[in-house]
């Protein structure tokens, strides 16, 4: 029996890994029957082995029971980590453990085969992806995303290089490969300047972390080339279309009312 008191704090945990990960909070209700089996000294060791009782049981739903269930409802968990069959990777591992790295086969058919081509063109590069969509249910926001919600969307890292040599780096700066922006080179070049939405964030204290790298253009490009002749639909803003040179009949801006796509590329099948 769960104490009234201790209540609100487990309804607001199932909220929250809901919205992160789509099924942590039913994860988390399935398990508390054995975390409540065990008993400790102290309240804070009791906390601690519940704790790590949750980890056990939501791992070893993450790594076996949801990729099999998803499998079944068509959807399938991009590579967690690359290899020579299958040179694609998350910027960060954490979507995988959150489970946002989901697709249906047929997109994650033509990203491996992207990234495929990628790697041929440049061996020592990995494709990034950042989030794609949850593992069931069409129509379950991935939140902050409005579209993530039916296995064909995947967001991408750009490729980065150190400012002062420009040599190629083989990984995102920023933790989460969002947030580290590329501004347009004037300010008249700024789409949405005049345009406010809770979307757009600028992360202005964010961006000095980030002050010794820019992005490659080479790679990026070669990438958005490789997108723009596969992929149905394309998501970059204007400034870095014009920067890049790519034009292709896919490619479009998001509008000023969505998230900014000046810090990855987003591809839709």
């Amino acid at each position: 029996m769960i104490r009234s008191s201790v209540m609100p704090g487990y309804l607001l945990a199932v909220l929250l890994l809901t919205a992160l990960t789509q099924v942590g909070g039913l994860v988390l209700l399935s398990g508390l029957p054995l975390m409540h089996l065990i008993r400790a000294t102290s309240v804070w060791q009791q906390r601690l082995w519940r704790g790590l009782a949750f980890l056990l049981v939501y791992l070893l739903s993450a790594i076996a029971i949801v990729p099999a269930l998803a499998q079944l409802g068509g959807r399938v968990p991009l590579p967690c980590v690359a290899n020579k069959a299958s040179p694609l990777q998350p910027a960060n591992f954490g979507y995988c453990l959150l489970m946002r790295n989901y697709v249906t086969p047929e997109t994650h058919a033509h990203l491996l085969r992207i990234a495929q081509q990628f790697r041929q063109a440049h061996p020592d590069s990995t494709v990034r992806y950042l989030d794609a969509n949850f593992p069931f249910w069409n129509g379950f926001p991935l939140l902050p995303h409005l579209s993530h919600k039916d296995g064909r969307k995947v967001d991408l890292a750009f490729f980065y290089q150190r400012k002062d040599t420009q040599t190629p780096v083989d990984f995102s700066p920023a933790w989460l490969g969002y947030w580290f922006y590329e501004q347009p080179p004037s300010h008249k070049e700024a789409t949405c300047q005049d345009k406010q939405s809770w979307l757009r964030w600028d992360f202005a204290w964010l961006q000095p972390r980030y002050a010794a790298y820019e992005i490659d253009a080479t790679r990026t490009r070669s990438l958005l080339q490789l997108l723009a002749n596969d992929a149905q639909k394309i998501l970059l803003e204007p400034h870095l279309q014009a920067r890049l040179g790519v034009q292709a009949t896919n490619l479009k801006f998001q509008g000023c009312r969505a998230a900014r796509h000046d810090d990855h590329i987003h591809a839709q099948w």
